[in-house]
């Protein structure tokens, strides 16, 4: 299967303003993401998804691909959708990387586009083991129960499940191109409303996904204080 890793990076952040741009031990945040994805030995191409011609100019400058998909858009799914068709080749699997994780594992990312290939799903995204009670109960940790067979049941803020079965979900996605049509073609559903999880929408409509189990979260850059800890975990000679 062909497939394509598309990294969404906006400027405009709540949290941390510019946060592409932020400098990671000397590298900036998206050129790190970036590398890392192109490292994949199962997608063709890597492109950065931006609304911003600063992070544009920037990408280019160190050799990567952009694309500048127009319009507003809700959700970086939707981004990612309009950014694919404008990239002008055909992909079999699509696969959205968070453009804050800089520390992000190739190799699961390509275990996820294999899964896919492998399986009968319509979405396919990872999950690892919950830490301790405190992740359990916290609303900002997203957890994901799933069926025998490895899919998804239910993602939530809320304790779902139990700890011994409920999962940390991480947030990388790979579609079917077929199924991220249909994706962004549906609205907003009632239980993606309730939870702000968009991923509900794709269940609630009768989409398939299936959940990659892996070791540990990534260790992602959400606001400024995180770059000194993903500095620290950079500094160590296994990463």
């Amino acid at each position: 299967m062909r497939s394509v890793i598309v990294i969404p990076a906006r400027w405009a952040s709540t949290r941390f303003p510019g946060k592409p741009l932020a400098p990671i031990a000397g590298v900036s945040l998206i050129r790190r993401v970036y590398e890392r994805a192109a490292a994949s030995e199962r997608a063709s191409a890597v492109f950065v998804a931006t609304d911003d011609a600063r992070i544009e100019a920037h990408v280019q400058d160190f050799g990567g691909k952009v694309l500048r998909p127009e319009g507003d858009f809700v959700t970086g799914t939707d981004r990612i959708a309009a950014a694919v068709a404008l990239a002008g080749e055909p992909y079999d699997v699509v696969v959205n990387v968070q453009g804050d994780e800089p520390l992000i594992d190739i190799f699961e990312v390509d275990r996820l586009i294999d899964l896919l290939a492998d399986d009968s799903a319509d979405i396919a995204t990872m999950a690892c083991p919950l830490g301790d009670d405190e992740e359990f109960l916290a609303r900002d940790v997203v957890k994901v129960v799933t069926d025998d067979y490895g899919h998804a049941l239910y993602f939530s803020r809320a304790p779902i499940g139990s700890r011994e079965t409920a999962l940390r979900h991480i947030g990388v996605y790979a579609y079917r191109s077929k199924a991220l049509a249909t994706f962004v073609s549906l609205p907003p559903s009632p239980l993606e409303r309730a939870e702000s999880l968009e991923q509900l929408r794709g269940l609630q409509h009768g989409l398939k996904i299936a959940v990659l189990r892996t070791s540990k979260p990534h260790l992602g850059v959400d606001r400024p204080e995180d770059v000194a800890r993903v500095e620290k975990e950079l500094a160590k000679p296994h990463v």
